[in-house]
């Protein structure tokens, strides 16, 4: 019985990941929107793996006990503008809203390059944020 539920629960978290659109507003909600590099970790392969893998590394380090680590809230709004692409490669555009605690407000862009695994899933393997051109 254990096994059938395990089962179960692999088939469902990979469903999941056959969608590029999907895997893509899931990567943005875990790094952008969570703040949650750990999460994003999920949806992601190659060279976008070891960019969080290093943010990770460098955020411990900025965490040892002694080093004084800001927290300031900050809540991020977004809208997918552009998912496009082929079979094997996509890309996903996003307008990113970012609204720091205590006022004020900046605009992103965020551009991931989604790739089809060799097992029909999709993963990020690159992303980047650039200002909004005007």
């Amino acid at each position: 019985m254990t096994r059938a539920v395990a089962a179960l629960a692999i088939v469902a978290a990979c469903g999941g990941m056959k969608d590029p659109g999907s895997v893509a507003d899931k990567f943005v909600d875990r790094y952008y929107v969570e703040s949650d590099q750990q999460g994003a970790l999920q949806f992601t392969s190659g060279v976008a793996t070891l960019q969080l893998q290093d943010e990770l590394r460098l955020s411990a380090e900025a965490r040892r006990p002694g080093n004084p680590f800001p927290s300031r809230q900050v809540r991020v709004y977004y809208t997918r503008s552009v998912l496009g692409g082929s079979d094997v490669e996509r890309t996903a555009d996003y307008k990113l809203d970012i609204r720091p605690q205590g006022g004020g407000e900046l605009q992103r862009e965020a551009h991931l390059t989604l790739a089809r695994q060799a097992d029909g899933t999709w993963r990020v393997v690159r992303f980047h944020e650039t200002q909004p051109s005007r």
